[in-house]
């Protein structure tokens, strides 16, 4: 059997260690020279987002045998809105390490793959598709899927990353909420160490051109002073797609949608997604149906994010304040069954007492 896997980040590394597994090595395509990112980023989880009851860690080490370590707990955010702050604490989740770290997310998995990876390789799927019996693609974005035809983007996001020199609490992290520089995203701080961290700013559906007024606005109105080292702007589209698998073609991670586009949370989803795409051709299952469950809770996220996006600077405000009550803090954050999907109807049922309020006015 032969298969192809079209890149070397989590999705495509995940995917060639369960192939691995049984008995089939894929041959691997990275268009860069490395795996991962060039530079010291992080990911974070959060129990709230994770489609499963379980920590991630142990979800993965008794469902797929996959061991990962994280770089630390994520212990505390402090949440910022235009005028309200407040401080959720517990056992919110994780920091992993992404890039070129030896410890990083893609290194762990990387170092239990034997398959041959070819570096500064760019594949056309056209090209290879009579080759392979198989093709995973795992490129981290919907190039594959729109070639295909089953690509559909819900919206843009445009993000900053900046790698600052600071002092640090490890295993606390900040965010941001305020429609005069982020419209419907955040922005983010999390630390890599004591001294060294990542800020980012994601903005919704905006022109490259407009960002620099969004970021100045950002570090203007948060006065953000740390020292920045580096920064790298991506434009990210997020969609769905009809359908992962189009003949012999596997669509994982993002190039599959599945991203949620609340927080950008995408690496766990990644992970396992080029997992079940490589037990869908060793063992010859329907990988859509594999897959149906976290298809199904980035969609419930993405309900929780269209009615987010109607919020203004009030509502943020109101959030923050809501979501930092002791009492909410005892509920949601150290609840294990608590999920964020779960919040969506009240969600929804605010938006429309919202409505109502504002047609009340606009009657007067």
């Amino acid at each position: 059997m032969k298969v192809a896997i079209i890149g070397a980040g989590l999705a495509g590394l995940s995917c060639a260690f369960e192939l691995e597994r049984n008995g089939i090595l894929p041959v691997i395509f990275e268009k860069r020279d490395y795996i991962g990112e060039n530079y010291m980023i992080s990911s974070t989880t959060m129990r709230l987002f994770d489609r499963s009851y379980r920590d991630p860690i142990k979800y993965f080490k008794k469902t797929y045998n996959l061991n990962l370590m994280p770089f630390s707990p994520l212990k505390e955010i402090e949440m910022n809105g235009p005028t309200k702050k407040g401080v959720i604490n517990g056992r919110l989740g994780y920091v992993f390490m992404r890039g070129d770290e030896k410890n990083s997310l893609e290194n762990q998995i990387a170092m239990h793959i034997k398959a041959p990876i070819h570096f500064d390789t760019y594949i056309n799927v056209d090209d290879i598709k009579k080759d392979f019996d198989y093709i995973v693609a795992a490129t981290g974005d919907e190039t594959i899927a729109n070639q295909l035809e089953v690509w559909h983007t819900t919206t843009s996001v445009y993000t900053r990353v900046a790698l600052i020199v600071g002092n640090f609490k490890v295993g606390s992290a900040k965010m941001w909420v305020n429609r005069e520089y982020s419209k419907a995203c955040y922005g983010f701080l999390a630390p890599h160490n004591k001294k060294d961290g990542r800020l980012l700013l994601a903005v919704n559906d905006i022109a490259e051109y407009e960002f620099d007024h969004y970021w100045n606005n950002f570090t203007r109105v948060e006065e953000v002073k740390y020292k920045i080292t580096e920064t790298r702007d991506i434009i990210t589209k997020l969609g769905y797609v009809s359908s992962a698998k189009v003949d012999n073609i596997y669509l994982t991670g993002s190039a599959a949608g599945l991203i949620d586009d609340f927080l950008g949370f995408g690496a766990i989803n990644a992970i396992e997604s080029g997992i079940l795409a490589a037990r869908a051709i060793a063992k010859g299952k329907d990988y859509n149906e594999l897959i149906k469950p976290i298809k199904k809770h980035v969609s419930k996220i993405h309900e929780l994010r269209k009615m987010v996006s109607e919020f203004d600077n009030e509502d943020y405000d109101r959030m923050i304040k809501i979501l930092t009550m002791p009492i909410i803090k005892r509920i949601i954050y150290n609840n294990p069954l608590a999920k964020v999907e779960k919040i969506t109807p009240t969600a929804r049922k605010y938006n429309n007492m919202r409505h109502r309020k504002q047609r009340r006015i606009i009657k007067r």
